[in-house]
């Protein structure tokens, strides 16, 4: 049979609790006290990660945000500058043709005006050789007075012929 040795035993069941004690205090304590902080360092961590995560979505949506909001800004300045290309473009369309207008009815007046001045010429040269042919035929000189009548009928009778004509 076994025999136990009491003395043995106890100091055997002694040793070990001692052991168990020690390896508790000088181990086992500090192995779970740093798997403790490892664990709350790890939550804290995935806290962060999470916290960060939400805020990158959050600088993503606003960035979003902005960015349609320039677009917006952009397309209405482009927009305003179209307009404005165009308001200019009909500005100076209605500028150059008004000018041309101007131009227009200043070279009208002024070729009346020199039509007018080139008829008086013509009248006043007809006049001349008129006078000198009648002066030529009749081999006289004839007076102011019949000349000017001379002269006032025959400008009637041209203008009577280039009016009908």
């Amino acid at each position: 049979m076994i025999e136990i040795s009491w003395p043995l035993l106890i100091t055997q069941v002694v040793t070990f609790l001692v052991a168990m004690v020690v390896v508790w205090k000088l181990f086992w304590g500090p192995l779970t006290k740093m798997m403790q902080e490892r664990t709350r360092k790890i939550s804290g961590d995935l806290e962060k990660a999470d916290h960060g995560r939400r805020e990158i979505e959050s600088l993503e949506a606003d960035y979003h945000r902005r960015l349609s909001d320039i677009e917006e800004h952009a397309r209405k300045e482009i927009n305003s500058a179209i307009q404005k290309g165009n308001k200019a473009k009909e500005d100076i369309l209605v500028e150059a043709r008004d000018e041309a207008q101007k131009v227009l009815d200043k070279t009208r007046r002024d070729l009346a005006i020199e039509r007018d001045q080139v008829i008086r010429e013509l009248r006043s040269q007809v006049t001349e050789i008129s006078m000198t042919a009648i002066e030529r035929i009749l081999g006289e000189s004839i007076d102011k007075q019949v000349q000017q009548r001379l002269l006032d009928d025959f400008i009637d009778e041209v203008d009577k012929v280039q009016k009908l004509s």
